[in-house]
């Protein structure tokens, strides 16, 4: 990778060009406009630091000439001011972040992790939901965000991108989410930008916490406090500042990739203490943990719950005759098997050895057997490593209006098992609950 430091300060250019070369990349090193663009016209560059002041002139001069230019139109910019005023740039501008020069420690950080952003290959992956009534408006905001490798949708209405935003059912990391909402305020249509946030906000998953950036031409502290409230994470105000709105969606964005990176963390985590690393079914903890819950919400709704106890026939003479090794394979494709044949909201789980625990709701006696018996039917077609392996299957179920919890189902289901056993195995006993 390659970088031009055009830098006026001779602090400036030895600090970015160690912080650089730390990085990975080789750099050309110049102070003035007339230099700088002998560079550009000699060089592709994967990064520009562009000073706001050099020695003939202004930096924004040339990061002008940059954005016109054939091979460099598109290179990552940073601009570094001393100014409080940063952000007095021209918005026509394309300028990807910028820095103030106050502490070479904050300036060194804000560097490398800007690197680390432009070298993440799932930058352009990012998903924006950009929602604006104004077609002027829209068309330079939407220019700016495309030229920083974002991907945007933009609606005209609340409506249609509401409609939008609740079809996609990806969150957090997932490449297919989005990362950010931008939204007008005053909207043309009956949803104004505040009804989507509000709606945004009242999801129950974790789309419901995606940041969001308010665009207003409004501006009292009423207004602000209303936004905050609703769950806005930033404004800005009529006209916006579009480095301004880079700076701030790139800050909000992120922070929104670390939490999904420690949210994904803490669900891999969740994942293994709560897996059977075998098999993939829920372990017995997590069975335990779960099944009193699952069990009152069908109390709860009205519907029936069953539990089905499924124990694999002479699963021990598998193990003495041709090894564990082959016993793992069978438990392995056995639980493969489990996992492919329940729906999603179906706990299926290794109680322990070669016995499995099903618990499945809204299901009914009737179709509690009729499932157990497809399933004793495909475990036996199985074939696992070439053996044949059947099941003795337990089964009951807790209807509508009866009272019942884990242990007590379990019990029941357990003696469907012993009862299959006892008649010959490979075959399901539904065994009723009785006062």
């Amino acid at each position: 990778m390659r970088a031009l430091i055009i830098e006026n300060s001779r602090l400036y250019r030895q600090f970015l060009d160690t912080t650089l070369r730390e990085q990975g990349f080789e750099n050309d090193i110049c102070s003035s406009l007339a230099q700088a663009r002998e560079f550009i016209d000699a060089e592709q560059y994967q990064l520009l630091c562009v000073n706001q002041h050099l020695e003939d002139g202004k930096g924004r001069e040339l990061i002008h000439y940059c954005n016109q230019h054939a091979e460099n139109s598109k290179t990552p910019i940073l601009y570094f001011t001393t100014d409080d005023n940063r952000l007095e740039v021209d918005d026509s501008l394309r300028i990807d972040q910028i820095i103030v020069k106050r502490n070479l420690q904050q300036v060194s950080d804000q560097v490398v992790r800007f690197i680390e952003k432009i070298s993440d290959p799932l930058r352009s992956e990012i998903k924006i939901l950009f929602i604006e009534d104004s077609e002027s408006i829209a068309r330079v905001i939407l220019s700016h965000l495309g030229n920083a490798g974002y991907k945007v949708s933009r609606y005209s209405n609340g409506e249609c991108a509401w409609k939008e935003f609740i079809n996609v059912k990806s969150f957090g990391s997932d490449t297919e989410a989005y990362s950010l909402v931008i939204t007008d305020i005053n909207l043309e249509g009956k949803m104004t930008g505040l009804d989507v946030v509000r709606k945004i906000r009242g999801i129950d998953d974790a789309r419901g916490f995606i940041p969001i950036i308010a665009i207003t031409g409004e501006n009292n502290d009423e207004l602000r406090l209303s936004l905050y409230e609703s769950g806005v994470n930033d404004y800005l105000n009529k006209p916006v500042l579009i480095p301004e709105l880079l700076i701030r969606a790139n800050n909000l964005i992120t922070n929104k990739r670390l939490l999904d990176k420690v949210h994904d963390q803490r669900r891999e985590l969740y994942a293994l203490a709560t897996t059977d690393k075998l098999t993939g079914c829920h372990n017995r903890h997590s069975l335990m943990e779960f099944s009193d819950k699952f069990i009152s919400q069908g109390s709860r709704h009205n519907y029936p719950v069953s539990l089905m106890v499924i124990d694999l026939d002479h699963f021990k003479s598998v193990n003495d005759t041709h090894g564990h090794a082959t016993g793992d394979i069978v438990l392995a494709e056995i639980g493969n098997l489990l996992n492919k044949s329940f729906r999603e909201g179906d706990l299926v789980a290794r109680f322990g050895g070669e016995e499995f625990v099903v618990l499945m709701s809204h299901c009914d006696s009737e179709y509690a057997q009729t499932k157990a018996e497809s399933l004793r039917v495909e475990i036996e077609a199985l074939q696992p490593n070439g053996l044949t392996i059947t099941s003795s299957i337990g089964l009951t179920t807790k209807g509508r209006e009866e009272i019942a919890d884990f242990e007590m189902l379990f019990s029941f289901a357990d003696a469907g098992v012993y009862q299959a056993k006892e008649n010959g195995r490979n075959q399901v006993v539904f065994k009723p609950l009785k006062a």
